[in-house]
């Protein structure tokens, strides 16, 4: 095994030499090649013989000729290297001892003044081919030098010129000075007239640099470059969005970063920014919100629908408003069907006028088969299966004569229970032409399945007036819910699991792929943007993981099938392990802990539902209290009781709201966030519900002191472990 690396080493080894040797050669013209060298050296060896002969013939002063000889040796080494220059002294040696030392005519039989005259030779020759040699070494060094700084200036324009995102350069003045290629298709540069193009050019990108995300004009210390050349650098959560009009009648949101360049004393000369084009990116993640929050509503009004006035039609129309916000439409209807006779009444419908209205409900009380309403008899029957149809507008009869003028394409979702139709929820976009994506018709098939709940709802209740079964009704249509909202719940989870993988996977592949260039501080820098992006996805992903579990929780507590694991355990931990896990998430923020003298404060207690609670209170105390007010946690022990209150500096709440505030789904009205942070964290009003739950099932009780304007005190109590689980615990 050693043996077999070792070889692999030794391969490399000779491998990196020949392509050292070659690319030195091929920066050399041909005629300078070393193998033209051994010739010329012989060449030159004769002729300075000759030349010596000639000198002798003519009882010269210089009638030896090791000095031309050495003159040989320094031409041989400067123009072609050390191993013709040593050939030539060589040559010159034997040159010298077989004609010029006495005896003449044989080789080593010099004297003492013949081998000093050799010794001369030699010792000149590779002292003028050794210094040669150098020279030359440095002067290839400086030429391997200017091709690799060239090959890198050339790398560095290529990346520069191949980024996707829009590349500018500016000087303290805020001209530009060097863009990339697509800086011009960003800005629709192409369009700007000829007449004035340098000028408009410049105008526009240095406006680029002093606009906010709605297009407004900011101040100049506050603009782009102002805060470059005083040093800083935008990346990470620093970058920021600019909305900039371009030539071509686009508005663009553009999200920048940048940062100063530096000359040799470290002074800012330039400043280098880059332009990424956001605008679909952001219209997603404001789509995708809406989305889920409208989601979310629905299961609220789900939640509430026995409370809702107006009954059936009420709660579907509050449906519909809902649903035309998750799948992009014009028109959202959803219809009832009677499975026994298939006929099909309105129940609710959005993006009608009212004279179309009426006639859609008129032509449903003329005609209420859904068969008639249909261009093909078999859809009615591909719909009782259970399949989504994308239908064209111009066949369905009903569209055709509600509508003035022509459906594009239209979605129809069947609404079922126990694999009965007992509804339609369609779609439409007018007459623009709309292919309906997968997830859309995903989501059209979940809002259908709430929905639902909504008609079977309101066929329970007709049921319970005719039958008189109105208890019998209203559970039967409560434990529906509560199934349907745990189904969707765990349905929502699942893409909610994978997005979170796929982010994931996303920063892993990302960073990968810094380590794996050659420059990745570089890189690392080109990137941040998109590793920002990455994180806040996956902040939001989690915020709706949270959120379905709490709902997850809320299905439990009603289907009585919430189980709590009781052990021994020490509640002084649990809460310093809650505040820890807060101190992390809100780093700036101070939280002061007050512990009792005894430890430890032994409970019999599910220890994760209880740092559910303890969680449940630390944030909405941040979340309710500014940034510079402290949050205090109290944990003391009275009798055989333990204490856990939790004290901010928030607005407060009224006698009214303290009755309520435990309630499920109930939001206190009027109170603002006062933390960044808590105002991406979102709520159901189901928190303090779920704590209300889990205290009292501790045989604990909860509870709140607050007054308007001077901050809140939510407290809890648990009893404390018996005397025989206390000697145990300890």
């Amino acid at each position: 095994m050693l043996s077999t690396l070792r070889q692999v080493r030794f391969r490399a080894y000779l491998q990196q030499l020949v392509v050292w040797h070659t690319y030195h050669m091929v920066q050399l013209p041909r005629w300078r090649h070393p193998l033209v060298g051994y010739i010329f050296s012989v060449l030159l060896v004769g002729l300075s013989l000759l030349v010596g002969l000639v000198e002798r013939h003519l009882l010269l002063p210089l009638a030896f000729p090791g000095v031309l000889l050495t003159l040989t040796v320094l031409i041989v080494a400067l123009v072609w290297g050390v191993g013709p220059a040593v050939l030539t002294i060589l040559l010159g040696l034997l040159a010298l001892d077989y004609l010029y030392v006495p005896p003449f005519g044989s080789l080593a039989g010099y004297e003492g003044s013949g081998a000093l005259q050799l010794l001369t030779f030699a010792l000149a020759g590779v002292i003028t081919a050794l210094l040669a040699s150098q020279h030359e070494s440095v002067r290839l060094r400086a030429l391997v030098a200017e091709g690799q700084a060239m090959r890198r200036a050339n790398q560095l324009e290529a990346t520069f010129e191949a980024m996707a995102d829009g590349v500018v350069v500016y000087n303290h003045q805020g001209h530009v000075l060097q863009t990339n290629t697509a800086t011009n298709h960003l800005f629709g540069l192409a369009h700007l007239p000829s007449k004035d193009e340098a000028r408009l050019r410049q105008q526009l990108l240095l406006q680029a640099t002093q606009r906010d995300e709605q297009g407004a004009l900011l101040a100049v210390e506050r603009s782009l470059l102002a805060r470059l050349f005083k040093g800083k650098t935008l990346s990470g959560a620093n970058t920021v969005d600019v909305l900039v009009g371009t030539p071509d009648g686009r508005e663009v949101l553009l999200n920048t970063s940048g940062a100063p360049l530096r000359d040799e004393q470290g002074n800012i000369e330039r400043a280098v920014v880059i332009f990424r084009d956001v605008t679909e990116r952001r219209q997603l993640e404001r789509h995708t919100a809406e989305a889920l929050t409208a989601l979310l509503a629905l299961a609220e009004v789900l939640m509430q629908a026995e409370e809702t006035p107006g009954g059936l039609n009420s709660v579907g129309q509050r449906l519909v408003e809902l649903t035309h916000s998750v799948v992009t439409s014009v028109h959202v209807e959803i219809l009832a069907v009677k499975p026994e006779v298939d006929t099909v009444g309105s129940v609710a419908s959005i993006g009608f006028t009212p004279s179309q209205e009426q006639q859609w409900r008129e032509r449903l009380e003329q005609n209420p088969y859904l068969g008639d309403h249909l261009s093909d008899p078999a859809l009615l029957s591909r719909l009782k299966e259970g399949e989504v149809l994308v239908l064209d507008g111009m066949l369905l009869p009903l569209h055709a004569h509600v509508l003035p003028y022509y459906v594009q394409t239209v979605l129809v979702v069947p609404i079922c229970v126990d694999k009965q139709l007992i509804g339609i929820l369609s779609f439409d976009d007018g007459s623009r032409k709309h292919n309906y994506t997968p997830l859309e018709i995903a989501q059209a098939q979940t809002i259908a399945k709430l929905t639902a709940l909504v008609l079977e709802r309101g066929r329970l209740q007709q049921e319970r007036t005719e039958a008189r079964a109105n208890e019998l009704a209203l559970r039967e249509a409560k434990r529906g819910m509560d199934e349907a909202l745990s189904l969707v719940c765990h349905e929502l989870l699942t893409p909610l699991t994978v997005i979170k993988g796929s982010i994931q996977l996303a920063g892993q592949k990302v960073k990968r792929f810094v380590y794996a260039t050659e420059t990745p501080i570089e890189a690392a820098g080109q990137l941040a943007p998109i590793q920002t992006l990455l994180k806040c996805a996956k902040s939001q992903v989690s915020l709706q993981d949270r959120l379905l579990h709490d709902l997850l929780d809320v299905s439990r507590i009603q289907a009585n099938t919430l189980k709590l694991s009781l052990k021994r355990c020490n509640l002084a931990w649990i809460v310093q392990e809650a505040i820890q896990v807060q101190r992390q998430a809100a780093p700036l923020r101070a939280i002061r802990l007050e512990l009792p003298a005894e430890d430890p404060v032994p409970v019999q207690a599910d220890s994760d539902r209880i740092m559910q609670v303890m969680t449940n209170y630390l944030t909405n105390a941040l979340k309710y209290s500014a940034a510079d007010q402290p949050v205090g946690v109290r944990l003391q022990v009275e009798g055989q009781t333990a204490h856990v209150r939790v004290s901010d500096q928030g607005p407060g709440l009224s006698p009214a709201e303290q009755e309520h505030v435990w309630e499920r789904f109930y939001r206190v009205r009027g109170i603002e966030v006062q933390s960044e942070a808590g105002r991406a964290s979102g709520g159901l009003g189901i928190g303090l519900y779920l704590c209300r739950t889990v205290i009292e099932r501790h045989h604990g009780q909860v509870g709140v002191q607050s007054s308007l304007g001077k901050g809140s005190d939510f407290w809890f109590t648990l009893p404390l472990a018996r005397q025989d689980e206390m000697s145990s615990f300890l």
